[in-house]
């Protein structure tokens, strides 16, 4: 979804949401990533000029998700113990937070922390069935609803929407944010992705990862996306089974393109549920 026609008319959909910019130290730190040479002690040095931002990357890189079994003390440790791709997620995250933080009564921590699951269990299912790289995965499963929080600032009647999408069990979740608010949080996230440079594939898994017809149509969307979008609707199944099983109208719509996109039967599916299940406790 690269041609400009198409996204000026995307860009309609937008209904007034504000698209916060991007951090100038987001900017510095992917500059220096996108050079032939990435320089660690570079990235640590911009990191740790944001205090807070640093601390709260400490905070979650020694959190028993990303756990080494040895403590890490400096930026650039958790730099080379946990990956530079990871702590680039983790510092988009936190930033992320701060410039969609909404008035006291929206509060988000639970909004996030679903989020973080989401990208915790995508990353180990992609590891598992090594259909698209697990930091990338990771990245997709704690940004694919970003546009959420943004629709709420606009749109007093956001959750109640969100209800009601939750619970269809024919149209597609967007169609009926669509109806309702003339826009949806795939397209508001989507050029949220853009502005904050996230990597085109998570950008486009983003805007279509509601339409699961996708997963079955050939040269639409990148097979990277595709991927994308099947692992985060599995890693949300695994997440609803675990915790009752309520909720499954999403994987209803999309279980039969997912497996044939996996290449599983849907036994094969139960089975790996049930041991991402155990890996969960």
């Amino acid at each position: 979804m690269n041609a400009i026609p198409e996204e000026k008319q995307l860009a309609k959909l937008l209904q007034g949401v504000d698209i916060p910019p991007c951090p100038a130290i987001l900017l510095e730190i992917n500059a220096e990533l996108n050079k032939e040479s990435p320089d660690q002690r570079e990235i640590a040095r911009l990191i740790s000029k944001d205090v807070a931002l640093s601390g709260r990357v400490m905070l979650i890189a020694n959190s028993p998700a990303f756990s080494t079994g040895h403590k890490l003390a400096s930026i650039i440790q958790a730099l080379n113990v946990l990956g530079t791709q990871q702590v680039f997620n983790l510092v988009v995250a936190q930033l992320l937070k701060v410039a969609l933080a909404g008035q006291p009564e929206l509060a988000m921590d639970d909004f996030w922390d679903s989020s973080a699951q989401t990208a915790r269990v995508a990353a180990e299912l992609a590891k598992r069935l090594r259909c698209v790289r697990p930091d990338v995965a990771y990245t997709f499963g704690l940004f694919h609803d970003c546009g959420i929080p943004l629709l709420m600032k606009r749109f007093p009647q956001t959750l109640d929407v969100l209800g009601a999408a939750n619970v269809a069990d024919e149209h597609q979740f967007t169609e009926i944010e669509d109806s309702q608010l003339g826009t949806n949080h795939a397209v508001v996230g989507y050029f949220l992705a853009r502005r904050w440079h996230l990597p085109s594939d998570v950008s486009e898994a983003i805007q279509y990862h509601h339409d699961y017809s996708v997963l079955g149509a050939s040269g639409h969307v990148s097979t990277v996306a595709k991927s994308l979008i099947a692992v985060a609707v599995l890693a949300e199944h695994i997440i609803r089974q675990r915790a009752g099983g309520l909720g499954e109208q999403e994987w209803a719509k999309a279980a039969p393109l997912a497996c044939e996109h996996f290449g599983l039967s849907l036994g094969a599916v139960d089975d790996l549920v049930e041991d991402m299940c155990d890996w969960l406790a």
